[in-house]
């Protein structure tokens, strides 16, 4: 995934904290090796190599599910946030190493193989056709809280009432711990916030960018210009979950305010700037 987890529970003892606790790691090493862009060998980039050939592949449960989750995300938020975006972040990714912008045409060359119509689903057995070759899918707006969606998930089924898991400035809080009843506390751009049964996310470039020629860039890239912002701000998400607030948070960096606050009190998130 890129970044650090850290989970924290309120469990009876210490033996059974560990052991549920470990129980949840295990869940994100088996989502780590679904989702990883930066592993040859995972099942995305596995996928992402059939790109252009006109086949069908069937993919994992957990795969499709945040396929389906991206995709619902980029038509509700117009394309602000669209996880076939892979391509414009290996170039980055390679320009950055070489101290470079990219030029106008590698942009568009990048920008041609984006667009969420390019994936294809068929529901009936579960497959997915990438029909534009040199596709690559990039879950870093969206796979941290989905993972931590997944790792609570296993923390309920053990017994575990009240948990945070923080992953990379994403968080995702159960009920409230036993000594703080109204909620988890959460400082959110220098505001404290008690929240429980919910996901927090934040986007900006405060800490992450890309420093090229003097000028520095916002590493969330619009899928729409293939650049990232250069003016720097951040917004902060409250939602139901962190699959959402993760995603949300990503779409409305890019999108105007209005539209952007709209959108998040469509989903009943609370936006924070």
């Amino acid at each position: 995934m890129g970044t650090m987890f850290r989970v924290v529970v309120y469990a009876s003892d210490s033996a059974l904290a560990r052991d549920i606790t470990k129980k949840a790691y295990v869940r994100l090493d088996e989502l780590n090796m679904v989702l990883s862009d930066y592993r040859e060998d995972s099942e995305v980039n596995t996928l992402c190599r059939t790109s252009g050939s006109g086949q069908y592949v069937k993919v994992s449960a957990d795969l499709w599910n945040i396929l389906q989750a991206s995709a619902k995300a980029a038509q509700l938020s117009e394309g602000n946030f669209d996880v076939t975006i892979g391509p414009l972040t290996q170039l980055w990714r390679r320009m950055k190493r070489q101290k470079q912008l990219p030029t106008p045409t590698q942009i568009s060359e990048a920008k041609a193989k984006i667009g969420i119509d390019k994936i294809v689903f068929n529901e009936k057995n579960q497959s997915v056709m990438l029909n534009t070759k040199g596709m690559r899918l990039d879950f870093g707006g969206i796979g941290k809280g989905f993972a931590e969606d997944e790792m609570m998930k296993v923390l309920k089924e053990n017994g575990i009432k009240s948990a945070l898991i923080e992953a990379g400035g994403n968080i995702v809080v159960s009920n409230s711990p036993t000594d703080s009843p109204t909620g988890w506390e959460i400082i959110i751009n220098k505001e404290k916030y008690f929240l429980k049964n919910c996901g927090i996310s934040t986007s900006g470039d405060a800490y992450q960018f890309v420093e090229i020629e003097g000028k520095k860039y916002a590493h969330i890239l619009d899928p729409k210009t293939g650049i990232g912002y250069a003016e720097p701000h951040q917004v902060s998400i409250i939602a139901k979950d962190g699959t959402i607030s993760d995603w949300l948070s990503t779409a409305l960096y890019l999108m105007p305010t209005d539209s952007g606050r709209k959108l998040a009190k469509k989903l009943k998130a609370k936006a924070i700037k």
